[in-house]
């Protein structure tokens, strides 16, 4: 069984009062906000790594996966 925490209910009901525009806003900069730490993360460990190595590195931590994503080159 699933058990939500009282600050969860709490996150559940302030994020349902919102509109669904002011939630794609908060998803897309908690989506930004974790990006960068990931990105951080990897030239904290690999300080001269390459941009492309970057992106790699990057795609495989958030996805899974290492390579190229279709229409993720550039």
């Amino acid at each position: 069984m699933f058990m939500v925490s009282d600050a969860e209910k709490k996150y559940f009901e302030i994020m349902r009062k919102k509109s669904g525009q002011e939630r794609l806003k908060i998803a897309m900069q908690l989506r930004a906000a974790v990006l960068e730490l990931a990105k951080t993360a990897i030239i904290d460990a690999n300080p001269k790594i390459s941009s492309k190595a970057l992106r790699n590195k990057l795609q495989e931590r958030i996805y899974g996966t290492s390579g190229i994503i279709k229409g993720s080159s550039s």
